[in-house]
């Protein structure tokens, strides 16, 4: 008896319902576990790395994945452009945002608004140039890998059209 049928038993519209279906589910997991890290850092602040290692480590490979599926098919996102402009304002962002979060666990821990402010500083200049740096790197990777799948494109579509030719030749 066969427990798995190769054969796809779903028409197109269940196809793309499941894929709606995994892909919000695969986001609900990406976020959630990026809400688990922070709720642990800020419960467990220096001992983290102790309780949360494994949360971090399919974290990083979630991440990993996605960036590397996206650049290998050519995919940047829905409404953003791989410009610089767009990846130096969103590695500011996370750079800010990470900025705050380690200013306020700083300021939890020792209660030194200049100390909370200097981890901010330190974050913010840190993050923003190795995500902008990161960025710009990941937008040139797809840039070239766009150029590429968009020859392959033109080589078929033009192989097509000149084997038809030359089959309408032959008659």
């Amino acid at each position: 008896m066969k427990w798995f049928n190769r054969k796809n038993n779903l028409d197109e519209m269940q196809e793309l319902k499941l894929l709606k279906i995994e892909s919000k589910g695969f986001w609900l997991g990406f976020f959630g576990l990026f809400a688990a890290i922070l709720v642990q850092i800020a419960l467990y602040g220096s001992e983290f790395a102790d309780r949360a290692a494994g949360e971090f480590i399919v974290f990083l490979g979630m991440g990993i994945y996605l960036i590397g599926g996206c650049l290998k098919n050519g995919i940047w996102d829905r409404h953003l452009q791989a410009t610089p402009a767009v990846n130096i304002g969103c590695s500011l962002l996370a750079a800010a945002l990470a900025g705050l979060f380690n200013a306020v666990m700083s300021y939890r821990e020792y209660h030194k608004i200049g100390g909370a402010f200097a981890v901010f500083v330190a974050y913010f200049f840190m993050l923003g140039t190795l995500l902008s740096v990161i960025m710009c790197a990941c937008s040139a990777l797809y840039k070239r890998r766009r150029r590429q799948l968009e020859a392959e494109d033109r080589d078929e579509s033009l192989s097509s059209a000149g084997g038809n030719q030359d089959s309408a030749k032959q008659e």
